[in-house]
């Protein structure tokens, strides 16, 4: 079976494993941040890139004209080199973190995987007995303009410092998945799973998977023809 953090795109089914799964937990979403956000990035490191290109035409602009050395090609050959290098390990590092960086909704937890580095991670995971209330609401101007909005998921547990993707320093008491399209849909489905864990508990490993591109009786009519089984 394919490395979850290697997957580009997710589809149902979620025929996926992930570090610590346990053997009777059933993946019934995973999802990443939009891939406008990781658009962005990259425009970011193109623009730097060119600007540290242009700086080092600047400098030799400069030296020629105010110190009357020519500093020949060499000096624009190194800005060259330091932009290429900025530009190949800054694409790679933005594109490796949003691949990486990925959020699940299980039968037992709702987990997400933070990469600080493409080599070093650390996860957050609510299970879903000790979620008290979800929402679901658009902040700031980038989300606004993409139209984006963030999934929360409020815990019992004891509130311990301010919310943030800094793993020293995570409030425990909400749980975000952030920048994501179908944030007010998946507040829906939490809220019936919740639900279902607690009225249906022995049934949970047939409970329908979350199937955002599909609602009402679309959604009603693909489960029922292909995926019988699924009730929700």
């Amino acid at each position: 079976m394919k490395n979850i953090f290697q997957n580009k795109r997710f589809s149902f089914p979620y025929e996926y494993k992930f570090p610590g799964q346990a053997s009777t937990e059933r993946i019934l979403y995973v999802t990443r941040e939009n891939r406008l956000l990781l658009i962005l990035r990259q425009l970011f490191v193109l623009v730097s890139a060119i600007v540290i290109f242009l700086i080092g035409l600047f400098l030799n602009y400069l030296i020629g004209e105010f110190l009357a050395i020519t500093p020949g090609f060499s000096l624009i050959l190194f800005f060259f080199v330091m932009a290429v290098a900025f530009f190949t390990i800054g694409w790679w590092w933005v594109v490796s973190l949003w691949q990486k960086s990925i959020a699940i909704v299980t039968t037992q937890r709702l987990i997400k995987f933070i990469y600080t580095t493409p080599a070093s991670r650390y996860s957050l995971a609510l299970p879903l007995d000790m979620i008290v209330d979800t929402g679901a609401f658009t902040r700031g101007f980038i989300q606004t303009f993409l139209k984006l909005s963030t999934f929360v998921a409020r815990s019992s547990a004891t509130s311990s410092g301010v919310a943030t993707d800094d793993p020293s320093r995570v409030n425990k008491k909400y749980f975000y998945i952030e920048n994501v399209k179908q944030a007010e849909d998946l507040q829906h489905y939490v809220s019936k799973l919740l639900l279902a864990t607690r009225d249906a508990s022995k049934d949970m490993q047939t409970f329908r998977p979350f199937l955002p591109e599909l609602k009402g009786e679309s959604r009603a009519s693909f489960i029922a023809e292909h995926f019988p089984q699924f009730w929700s």
